[in-house]
């Protein structure tokens, strides 16, 4: 494979192995926005759609033009995708920063920060839903075989080939599967 060739490969592989590489280096990221309404849903992708996305994102990364990438623009190209994540975070953080900080003295208190924090539950929640559920005999309890039936049965539905192990395929079938309904 030439170099060339190879470089071109390099660049498809990393710009479609990170999503963020692509529109970072594509563009760069604007500071984040208020609540935007709801995006449409994006097109189907088409081969001749992704041909012309890596072309342009290839054209970004190529800083003197001459058609093949080279580490040291590669690697510019990979610091800008990190420094537009580092500015992002940045920005979201201290946006966060100043919702926390009540009184602005560019400070958090203890109170400041707790005062976020989830409260404890009150009151347990209300446990009827599954004991009726399990309660397979109806007496009132869940006895042990009761509540080991359901997963066990779940297992044994997943152990295809009967060995008592969930095995790598086993599992991707299951998911494959579920990703049907």
């Amino acid at each position: 494979m030439t170099n060339r060739k190879f470089l071109l490969a390099a660049a498809i592989a990393a710009a479609t192995a990170s999503p963020a590489f692509a529109s970072a280096v594509a563009a760069p990221a604007a500071a984040p926005k208020a609540a935007a309404p709801a995006k449409p849903a994006a097109p189907a992708l088409t081969r001749a759609g992704m041909t012309k996305q890596l072309d342009s994102m290839f054209k970004t990364i190529d800083a003197n033009g001459d058609g093949t990438l080279t580490a040291g623009e590669i690697g510019a190209a990979e610091l800008k995708v990190l420094q537009t994540r580092a500015a992002s975070a940045r920005s979201r953080l201290d946006t966060e920063f100043g919702k926390l900080d009540t009184n602005h003295d560019g400070q958090l208190s203890k109170p400041e920060f707790l005062a976020v924090s989830p409260a404890p539950p009150t009151t347990a929640p209300n446990g009827t839903p599954a004991l009726t559920q399990l309660d397979k005999n109806k007496d009132g309890k869940v006895s042990l075989d009761e509540y080991r039936s359901p997963k066990l049965a779940n297992f044994d539905k997943l152990d295809t080939n009967r060995d008592g192990t969930i095995s790598a395929t086993e599992r991707q079938a299951a998911l494959a599967q579920a990703q049907r309904r």
